[in-house]
């Protein structure tokens, strides 16, 4: 009995997968050459446009249909602006459904996110307006989409030069828009909108969508499917709205989307015109071709074309930048073959097609195993250079596969690479991307498959080939090795022709317990050469945590900075002394103990003989002032920069007495918050490490420092703490007695925390670098 259930469970689930696909049938039975068909895959194999797979549709049938190896039917595929066509059909259904109605206002949607002054043409900006890309802005505000978390309103907020529905513009962030109203309306995201009205009636699952900082589909790309996902699309605008006997979408919207609403350039020549489907006219997020035909477009490639004459619908995935050559191989061999009566069935030719259409793939790497070369660098890790996203690349060589680790600032990416033949793996690698500067691109999408292959092309480099095969693109990482040292070149489509970033890695030591060791870089705030110094010192050295001073007088600068910098390890450098002569700070509270005559901090916090009753040891100091400066310094932190993982003490603020350190730690902890100055060894199991910095030229300091990494032992960790600056004109000015080269000392720190030559001596080392935050959660 269960054997019967078994079977009848299984039957209804392959009745299922039947019935959620388009019906088949053969070319000729549907007035279509085989031969033509041949003829244009043929000519693709000959061509420089690289096609993933197409699908075409005669008369509601699949007739022919294919897909490049390393790509599968089973795989849906990036579509990028052929998703502004789905976008689109959730305002249809929203009109459908009396939502809304495409003369709406663009502005009454959104009346939180207006601009102070609202122009006459954003004022006149219609819904249809977004739909037909002539919201009349000089240039696509594409910028919103990097710079900013709220679209709407750095779209609200670009000038309308001319007046809505006179000029062709195309515009990604205008179909964001429509998704975004389609949010207002329904209370839903576009893709789940659409799930009951369009996606579940055609059968179409397992797709998705990003989503912008606020979780509003982007509307004008992010949208995934498979190749007869977009078939099925296409087929239901041939088909009027109407799917399986029902009308899910009015017939009446259908007509209204695909016809002409707007030309691109109504100066076109003729000649122009005839020679190009980009200039036959826009619709509703959708393109005229030539032929009488309309199109789903996306970039690279990726087309639902409609025929209405011709009964047919041609779906195509790829990576061909050169669009129009693609789409003139359909209309110079497909076209032709799409017949107005049905064929004679020609089995031999038929034949051949399938053959065909099963053995197209795209080149593998040739097989060139160099096994001495693979045997010296198997298992080696190299460091990487002046690339703070990427930390080191490792090889690993076995049976015929190479196992490639990327170590980026937060993961290792593990990849296999075949030796000629594709292996198939999944990574949170983010791959070549055309909207890869949009905020939250690619969030919350599942791993990306991929397909990996390796060649030797010379004896020194190492060319993996990695195909993202649910998108457009392929990257290829070409590895030049020198001695010790391999050069990392990451190509793609996008930067082929650019000059592009190549990363240096250095040969690293393999420890098994490797020492750790926090850079810290101290004074954030104390000046504006300061604080651009530690920033540099982050982005482009070995630093890996900065204290920032809340009452200092750059306090505001160093918040906005260390926030354009969410990656750097930010603790609070407590401070009660003020120690230069030309710039001063005051506290946060009234502590009057800490105060001198003048209201500011002393500049000292034990005593100094040029600075006479100037300290806080020298004057009546109080416990209660200090805790409630410390709890005030904590707080105004924490309100501008959230993520402080930690407090220090800058010269000895937390240490200078028995009660200090126990009340620094008890008020720390009350924040939950570590304190890192007060016996940092007992509490945090992090000791200190230094050199002797006095006299000594810039290269002899750098030296020094390279030295004293020799002393670093495995498994402990270590903190170097300095304070980066800038030889400038500000610098030169700050200063107190005993301490006149400022500017030359603080700016051999920055020299230092961004040589090339130390980077290299810690990489050689087998240091690992970490912040307090990576050391203390």
């Amino acid at each position: 009995m269960k054997r019967i259930l078994l079977l009848l469970f299984l039957s209804c689930q392959l009745f299922a997968q039947k019935t959620t696909s388009l019906p088949r049938s053969t070319p000729e039975a549907e007035g279509v050459s085989s031969e033509g068909i041949i003829d244009f895959i043929d000519a693709v194999s000959k061509s420089k446009h690289e096609l993933h797979s197409f699908m075409i549709v005669r008369h509601g049938k699949v007739i022919a249909e294919s897909w490049w190896n390393p790509y599968r039917a089973d795989l849906k595929h990036t579509l990028y602006s052929t998703s502004k066509s789905f976008t689109a059909t959730a305002i249809g259904f929203a009109v459908s459904e009396k939502k809304l109605t495409v003369d709406d206002k663009v502005i009454s949607f959104f009346p939180n996110d207006l601009p102070a002054t609202i122009s006459p043409y954003l004022a006149e900006l219609r819904i249809k307006d977004l739909l037909s890309m002539s919201v009349g802005q000089e240039k696509e505000p594409s910028f919103v989409m990097g710079t900013s978390d709220d679209w709407v309103k750095g779209f609200l907020a670009t000038p309308i030069k001319f007046q809505p529905g006179t000029k062709f513009l195309y515009n990604s962030v205008a179909t964001y828009m429509l998704s975004a109203i389609v949010q207002k309306v329904t209370g839903q995201k576009v893709i789940d909108y659409l799930k009951p009205r369009l996606f579940e009636p055609l059968g179409i699952t397992g797709i998705d969508w990003e989503v912008d900082p606020k979780g509003i589909n982007t509307g004008g790309w992010g949208l995934r499917l498979k190749t007869e996902d977009m078939a099925k699309f296409g087929q239901l605008f041939l088909q009027k709205g109407l799917w399986k006997g029902k009308q899910i979408l009015p017939a009446s919207w259908i007509e209204e989307a695909s016809t002409m609403k707007i030309m691109q350039n109504p100066n076109a020549t003729q000649a122009a015109k005839d020679s190009s489907d980009w200039l036959q006219g826009y619709c509703y997020q959708m393109w005229r071709c030539r032929n009488n035909g309309y199109r789903a477009d996306g970039a690279n490639g990726q087309y639902i074309i409609v025929l209405p004459e011709k009964d047919a619908v041609i779906a195509v995935t790829a990576e061909a930048p050169n669009m129009q050559g693609e789409i003139n191989l359909i209309w110079k061999y497909l076209l032709p073959a799409l017949r107005d009566k049905k064929l004679p069935s020609n089995p031999k030719l038929l034949a051949s097609l399938k053959d065909k259409q099963a053995s197209v793939a795209l080149a593998i790497p040739a097989k060139n195993v160099l096994s001495v070369q693979e045997s010296q660098i198997s298992g080696k890790t190299y460091g990487i250079l002046s690339n703070k996203n990427f930390e080191n690349i490792a090889f690993d060589f076995k049976n015929g596969v190479c196992n490639l680790s990327l170590k980026t600032d937060s993961v290792t990416h593990i990849i296999p690479f075949g030796a000629g033949k594709w292996e198939t793996s999944e990574t949170t690698k983010f791959g070549p991307y055309l909207v890869a500067g949009a905020r939250a691109n690619r969030v919350g999408l599942p791993q990306f498959k991929v397909a990996g292959a390796y060649t030797w092309t010379d004896e020194k480099t190492l060319e993996l080939t990695l195909r993202y095969i649910e998108s457009p693109h392929t990257e290829i990482i070409v590895c030049t090795f020198d001695g010790n040292k391999v050069s990392v070149d990451f190509q793609n489509i996008f930067n082929k022709n650019a000059k592009r970033a190549v990363s240096t890695g250095i040969l690293s030591k393999n420890t098994a317990n490797s020492p750790k060791l926090i850079i810290r870089g101290d004074d954030m705030g104390y000046s504006h050469s300061g604080n651009e110094a530690l920033i540099k010192c982050f982005k482009e050295g070995i630093e890996t945590s900065i204290e920032i001073i809340a009452p200092s007088p750059w306090f505001p600068e160093a918040v906005k900075l260390l926030a354009q910098n969410p990656k750097v390890d930010v603790g609070l450098h407590f401070a009660i002394t003020s120690e230069w002569d030309n710039v001063k700070w005051r506290p946060l509270t009234d502590a009057l103990s800490l105060r001198n005559k003048d209201g500011y901090f002393y500049p000292m916090l034990y005593h100094n003989n040029n600075y006479p009753n100037e300290a806080i040891m020298d004057n009546a100091w109080k416990i209660a002032d200090v805790e409630k400066e410390l709890k005030a310094q904590i707080e105004m932190a924490l309100k501008y920069i959230p993520r402080l993982s930690h407090i220090s003490g800058h010269m000895g603020s937390t240490g200078f007495s028995p009660e200090i350190k126990e009340m620094s730690k008890r008020v720390a902890a009350s924040y939950n918050l570590k304190m890192v100055d007060v016996e940092s060894l007992k509490d945090n199991n992090i000791g200190y490490i230094g050199f002797d910095f006095r006299n000594k030229t810039t290269e002899e300091r750098i030296q020094g420092f390279i030295t004293m990494l020799d002393k670093l032992e495995e498994g402990k960790t270590y903190v170097f703490v300095e304070h980066p600056g800038l030889d400038n004109d500000e610098l030169r000015a700050i200063s107190h007695i005993g301490y006149e080269d400022v500017a030359q000392g603080r700016q051999d720190v920055t020299t230092i925390f961004t040589s090339e030559k130390v980077k290299e001596a810690i990489i050689q080392r087998g240091i690992k670098l970490v912040s307090y935050k990576d050391v203390l959660k």
